[in-house]
Parts: C-alpha cells; structure tokens; sequence
C-alpha cells in the first residue's frame, strides 16, 4: 500500500502526497462565506513540466443535490454527482461510482474509516479493501488524515479523491 498525506486536518483545503512526493495533488476550497456555489479544484502536480493541471472539480450548490463533478480540463463536461457518486442499494451508505477506463468503485464505511473496495461483490464475504482513508479526527488533533492506496488502483487515483472529496463533505 501507498501512503497518501493530507498536510492540514481541512479535507477542503489540503495537499496531498506520497511520501516520496513522487504524487501530489492540491484540494482547495473558497470558504464557505465567499459564495453558495463554491468549486473544490483538485489538481495534480506534473513532475515533467512542474505545473499543475486540474484533474476534477466539485460545483457545490446551495441545494446539495444539484452539486456537480467534472473531470479533467476546464472544457470538461459537468454532471450531477449523485448520477456519478450513486447510493448503493438498500440502507447502506456506501456509493459507488465509475473510474477511468469504466472501472467501478465502491466507498463505504466500515470501523469508522473510508473502504474503498470494487464494486462487484464477492461471491463470499467482503470485498478486500483497496484504499483506507484514515481521518485525522481518529488520530487525534495532531495526526493528519491518511490514505493508504493500493498500487493497482493508481491509474483511477483522480476519481477515486475526488469521490472521497464527495463521500467526506456530502456527509457534513
């Protein structure tokens, strides 16, 4: 597993890297008070250029279920995040959603930690957990939050931070 960590305890505002910064992004959020429909900007570092390019984008709404997503460029498509970020069926939490190359992911909650898992379930017992996200607020005010990544899922890293972006402030 990979070690992905946030340099403040603000999921909104945050860089994120590994801990040989060989990958790094920047979340940044206006604050609430500087407008309703305020854009979370994920953007990674390119290690060849040295510039930052936006990967995904949140458009917050005053109504939470109008909030959109879009991925890549500025001439990238919005949609709405609920048709992307889906409720799974029944009661639970969990949502799933579709990464690059149409591969689908699953965030649920399990011990009080964000499980990523694949979204197709095993024919017995649980789905083995691809990526954990460990909060700060369980590791007390000095520990930053954390996301333990599997190699595997590198190549979708930019949907799955931003539907942990989704999953983490929806519930707020």
């Amino acid at each position: 597993m990979i070690r992905l960590n946030w340099t403040r305890n603000d999921i909104h505002n945050a860089i994120i890297s590994s801990e040989d910064n060989e990958i790094m992004y920047e979340v940044s959020t206006p604050s609430r008070s500087s407008s309703n429909n305020r854009v979370t900007t994920l953007t990674k570092l390119d290690k060849d250029s040295g510039k930052k390019i936006v990967t995904g984008e949140i458009a917050w709404k005053a109504m939470r279920s109008q909030a959109e997503v879009r991925f890549g460029s500025e001439d990238g498509e919005w949609i709405l995040a609920n048709e992307w970020l889906k409720n799974s069926k029944g009661l639970s939490t969990a949502k799933t959603f579709t990464a690059a190359e149409g591969v689908q992911y699953r965030w649920k909650l399990r011990n009080f930690k964000e499980h990523l898992t694949s979204a197709e379930d095993p024919p017995e017992g649980r789905s083995p957990s691809l990526a954990i996200f460990h909060s700060h607020v369980l590791k007390g005010p000095n520990g930053p939050a954390d996301l333990e990544i599997s190699p595997s899922v590198i190549p979708s890293l930019d949907y799955i931070l931003v539907a942990l972006l989704l999953f983490k402030l929806a519930s707020i």
